[in-house]
């Protein structure tokens, strides 16, 4: 307890004076350093005696001979003061050394489409760097950014708040599939056809997700919201990844963002149909979403300038 009271009563900033007069052992040269009068040096060091109960520097003709107490205490403070410094002058990452865990949120789409540019672009940019994707349906998101859980989300749904921040770094269409010989659907669907017809969607994501942004339901109806039209959902789907193949090879249609048509498109050999939405939506952007506490961090914004760019490379 006595330790802790010490403690609480130290004034932090006779610290660097305390350094200061271990480094020179002499109470001129010290004030000189820390361009400080003498007086004000001989003043501090008679309230480090007090704080420390302990006489610390023994006066000679020579200057100041530290006690074994004070050399004790050096041992400890220099440590920490290095620290403290360090952290506070940062201002500069070096991509090419850090060893950083780079945390994300995302839904399985993006990871999908994104995470082979992002791991070939950290192997190549910051080569020590190691990469963590998170689930876009993980407890809290916004809790585990302000805590520096995560580093990042990314997701198409902003947080109500203003302890975030966010940046668009992609937009996104939407299609209707179906597979190339569907036998209701030739060259567009009306929009009786897509309310009557089966459909495919993702199970409805809860609020507890996004705890700012108190919304439910699927991906385009918390787009949406009331305008979107009726639909028959006969399927539900944990991930739009897995969407294309079973509208493929079923009678059922889907809306899904354009790129994972595209590429399933590229892979299976064209084996599905991709059409204009028989009504209008508004713009699909995905945004990178992070807390205000990271903005000054340099290694952050190294990140988040690469991975705005990195995005732009999107097919």
């Amino acid at each position: 307890m006595l330790m802790q009271l010490n403690l609480r009563s130290l004034d932090l900033n006779l610290l660097p004076i305390f350094e200061a007069l271990m480094r020179e052992q002499h109470l001129s040269r010290a004030a000189e350093q820390l361009a400080m009068s003498q007086p004000a040096v001989s003043s501090a060091l008679k309230r480090l005696r007090i704080s420390f109960n302990d006489e610390l520097f023994v006066r000679t003709a020579r200057g100041l001979i530290p006690t074994a107490r004070a050399i004790e205490l050096q041992t400890a403070i220099k440590p920490a003061l290095s620290l403290i410094q360090d952290g506070c002058m940062a201002s500069h990452f070096n991509p090419d050394i850090s060893e950083q865990v780079l945390s994300i949120s995302m839904n399985a789409a993006s990871e999908y489409l994104i995470a082979p540019y992002l791991f070939q672009w950290l192997q190549a940019e910051a080569p020590r760097m190691k990469l963590t994707l998170q689930p876009d349906h993980i407890d809290d998101i916004p809790t585990r950014l302000k805590e520096g859980q995560l580093d990042f989300a990314l997701d198409y749904v902003a947080f109500d708040d203003s302890q975030f921040k966010s940046c668009v770094i992609a937009e996104e269409d939407l299609v209707v599939i179906c597979r190339q010989n569907h036998q209701s659907i030739q060259h567009n669907i009306s929009l009786e056809e897509f309310q009557i017809l089966p459909q495919a969607s993702l199970v409805p994501r809860s609020s507890q997700t996004h705890k700012l942004s108190q919304l439910r339901g699927t991906p385009i109806e918390q787009l949406m919201g009331k305008d979107l039209p009726k639909r028959n959902i006969t399927l539900y789907a944990s991930s739009f990844v897995a969407i294309p193949n079973i509208v493929a090879q079923s009678e059922i249609i889907a809306i899904v963002p354009k790129r994972i048509a595209q590429q399933y498109n590229q892979t299976h050999k064209q084996t599905l149909k991709c059409l204009p939405l028989p009504f209008s939506y508004p713009q699909v952007q995905m945004k990178l979403l992070w807390h205000k506490s990271r903005d000054g961090d340099p290694a952050h914004q190294w990140l988040r300038n690469g991975m705005s760019k990195l995005a732009s490379l999107l097919p």
